[in-house]
């Protein structure tokens, strides 16, 4: 017993395989290629979204003070994303008259996946 012990342990350790050998193995389901995995299905209209800001452009061309004035579907997060993407914004500044000055505007943000 000693020697059968001794026998498959060193097999083991040397990494001949010790167990019966796989022949004849079926595949039951073909690879998906790469390609295809690696590309998403392409999304819906209606997977689009759409937030609508309205914020103030400072003369030093700063965004600040944005509010969402509509969402195509509320409650999913998308405002607060478009908020969020306008934090630290900056646009070039309105001019009135050769001096930047402070202005309203509104701006619409469409998330697509």
């Amino acid at each position: 017993m000693t020697l059968t012990f001794s026998l498959t342990l060193m097999t083991a350790l040397m990494g001949a395989p010790t167990g019966p050998l796989l022949k004849d193995a079926a595949l039951y389901s073909a690879p998906q290629p790469a390609i295809e995995r690696a590309v998403a299905p392409k999304a819906e209209s209606t997977d689009r979204f759409s937030v609508r800001l309205r914020c103030t452009a400072l003369a030093s061309g700063h965004v600040t003070d944005c509010v969402v004035l509509e969402e195509s579907r509320p409650g999913m997060g998308f405002g607060e994303a478009a908020l969020a993407l306008m934090n630290g914004a900056e646009v070039t500044p309105i001019m009135d008259r050769g001096r930047a000055v402070d202005a309203p505007f509104e701006r619409t943000i469409d998330f697509t996946p």
